[in-house]
């Protein structure tokens, strides 16, 4: 009687954990689908030649600051890209504050790395599989928003980071 017990629950465990891969989705979609998804870029920020991705918020090992690093370059490669394990070398993570930079900090880190605008970006995870992107690109010396891009992917792993910072850089268009 208690092995049957037991496979009860065993069965009753195997099917729960079916039922939460099956309504996830994770286990049937391969792509990374945009949910939402808006952006664009200044016409003017084109002419830029060098720009600072600054560490993301909510992105401790970097790999999405980094990627979109590298997705960035791949789609503007005529600007030149200070990274953040640069940046880091200079700023420590603690010295930004997330959300907008203060005047100071702004302006001295584009003097101090030769930049036109920071692109600072926010790593937010409402739920296990969801996640969302927030990409901003800010001028160092007016101060204005050059280009924004938001994008909300449906699983994590290297891949879903890796298309959720390529769907965010296809995001920013010129308009």
């Amino acid at each position: 009687m208690r092995k049957k017990k037991q496979q009860l629950v065993l069965f009753a465990l195997m099917t729960l954990l079916f039922l939460i891969v099956l309504t996830s989705g994770c286990s049937l979609n391969k792509r990374v689908p945009q949910w939402s998804g808006s952006g664009f870029i200044r016409k003017e920020f084109l002419e830029y030649k060098r720009v600072a991705v600054l560490p993301f918020e909510g992105d401790s090992k970097g790999e999405a600051s980094n990627t979109f690093a590298s997705s960035f370059h791949e789609k503007f490669p005529q600007i030149t890209i200070v990274e953040r394990k640069q940046f880091l070398k200079v700023f420590r993570e603690q010295d930004l504050c997330p959300g907008p930079l203060d005047e100071e900090t702004r302006i001295r880190i584009g003097k101090v790395f030769d930049v036109q605008a920071i692109i600072q970006g926010s790593v937010y995870y409402p739920s296990i599989l969801r996640w969302l992107l927030q990409v901003i690109i800010i001028d160092t010396e007016k101060n204005e928003v050059m280009g924004r891009s938001l994008v909300e992917i449906n699983f994590m792993g290297t891949e879903g980071i890796k298309e959720g910072c390529n769907l965010a850089v296809q995001m920013l268009t010129p308009r």
